[in-house]
C-alpha cells in the first residue's frame, strides 16, 4: 500500500548546502506550491537477513530531476548509507527521511513502534515530486535573461 503526503514547497534565498552544518542559517520563503512523497514498501515481504542486521533498503526516486539514489538504512542508529553513485545524493532529502523515521518512532507507542519497525524492515520506496509551478517560469526567466534581466 502507498501513502501520499505533501508539504508546501519553499524557496531558499540564501544559505544552500551550508544551512547543513551549524552555525550557518539560511532565509527560506514558503509558496503556495506543493512538493509530494509517495511511499510504498520496497519489497512485499520482509527479507529473512533483514532481521538479522537490522539494516532496510531505501530507493529514493526523483523523476523531475532524473535521479534515482540507492542506500541501505541502520535502523539502530536510523543512518543511510548511499550504495549508488554519490552524484544522484541529496542531503536534504537525505535528511528528511532520517528526521521522519527519527521522529515517528520517538513518537509511537511500543505496540506501534514494533509494527513500524516490521514495516521498514521491508524497505521504503519513496518518489518525490514537486509541483509544477516551481517549474512553470523557468522559459519566461530564461528568455528575460537574454533581454538584459
Amino acid at each position: 500500500m502507498a501513502v501520499v503526503a505533501s508539504a508546501p514547497g519553499k524557496v531558499l534565498m540564501t544559505g544552500g548546502y551550508l544551512v547543513l552544518e551549524r552555525p550557518n542559517a539560511g532565509i527560506v520563503l514558503s509558496t503556495n506550491a506543493r512538493f509530494y512523497a509517495i511511499v510504498k514498501p520496497f519489497y512485499e515481504e520482509i527479507k529473512p537477513d533483514s532481521w538479522a542486521w537490522a539494516w532496510t533498503d531505501v530507493k529514493l526516486t526523483s523523476p523531475q530531476m532524473s535521479r534515482e539514489t540507492t542506500y541501505k538504512m541502520s535502523l539502530k542508529h536510523l543512518a543511510l548509507q548511499c550504495i549508488s553513485s554519490s552524484e544522484s545524493r541529496n542531503p536534504f532529502v537525505e535528511y528528511a527521511v532520517q528526521y521522519a523515521v527519527a521522529a515517528a518512532l520517538a513518537t509511537l507507542e511500543k505496540d506501534k513502534k514494533d509494527l513500524l519497525h516490521k514495516l521498514l524492515l521491508q524497505g521504503l520506496d519513496i518518489t518525490i515530486l514537486g509541483c509544477n509551478d516551481f517549474y512553470s517560469y523557468r522559459n519566461q526567466l530564461q528568455q528575460a535573461s537574454y533581454h538584459g534581466f
